[in-house]
């Protein structure tokens, strides 16, 4: 009885070693902002860690009944995930033309990223990335701490680069120690806005260990979202794309990926 009990105990463990990672970029959940199709999508995956580019969170055109909406908790709720935002800039600074400062305690017109888990998220930071002249936008990216029930923890860093300029620059804070943890196993997921082959992507490969595929993922042609593992602390099972169509609805210009990863 005790060997059966070990084995399934180990076989427990193991299982808590691979996680299944989505990465999504969720156009702002356009162009009615109802999650729910976005869930239904997702739901049978039963993802680990799900990560979402493009959150437009409790703006005036998501209310509801005149009612600003925290469309994340939304999301994670009819999940039955841990869900957190990540601040890029505040909808009504999107030229970046005022003082960032001035929308520091603002609760609504929020824009970034997210990340929802399965597990218990024990740390967030979310920080904002370079944005050199030229750029479209301000871009960030959010920064989370993970409890997985084997007792381990690791971090998943969620982005979303520029699609005009200084993507570079962004980058190069990504394969730094503010996001790449010295002691967590750290994943790296978003919408990069470069495909493989390009200088973004080989220098964030000189850190990273690519956990996907060359499948396309902007209108299912370019691949332009990845998701990645610091360098030697993750192994790919398997990696998909999913149809960015559900029940015949266009959930996003950008098809989700789908990848388990083990951690060694």
């Amino acid at each position: 009885m005790c060997g059966l009990l070990s084995f399934f105990f180990y076989a427990d463990m193991y299982a808590q070693e691979q996680l299944k990672v989505v990465t999504f970029n969720v156009r702002s959940f356009e162009p009615d902002f109802n999650v729910q199709p976005f869930a239904d999508c997702l739901m049978p995956e039963n993802a680990d860690i799900i990560c979402l580019n493009e959150v437009e969170n409790r703006s005036a055109r998501q209310m509801v009944n005149m009612k600003y909406r925290d469309v994340v908790q939304d999301m994670a709720s009819k999940l039955n995930m841990f869900g957190v935002f990540g601040y890029a800039y505040n909808l009504m600074n999107k030229k970046g033309d005022d003082d960032e400062t001035k929308y520091t305690y603002c609760e609504n017109e929020l824009y970034g990223n997210a990340i929802l888990s399965r597990y218990p998220i024990v740390n967030v930071q979310a920080l904002r990335l370079p944005r050199p002249e030229g750029s479209a936008d301000q871009r960030g990216v959010v920064v989370a701490d993970i409890l997985l029930p084997s007792g381990r923890m690791v971090r998943v860093a969620c982005s979303h680069l520029d699609h005009i300029g200084g993507q570079m620059e962004q980058a190069r804070v990504l394969t730094g120690n503010t996001v790449i943890s010295q002691t967590l196993p750290t994943l790296l997921t978003g919408d990069m806005n470069m495909w493989p082959g390009t200088d973004v992507i080989n220098l964030l490969t000189q850190s990273y260990d690519r956990m996907d595929t060359d499948q396309g993922t902007y209108y299912g042609a370019s691949k332009i979202d990845f998701i990645l593992g610091a360098k030697g602390q993750f192994e790919l099972v398997s990696s998909k794309v999913l149809d960015r169509f559900y029940n015949g609805q266009e959930l996003s210009d950008h098809c989700p990926v789908v990848s388990i990863v083990k951690l060694k």
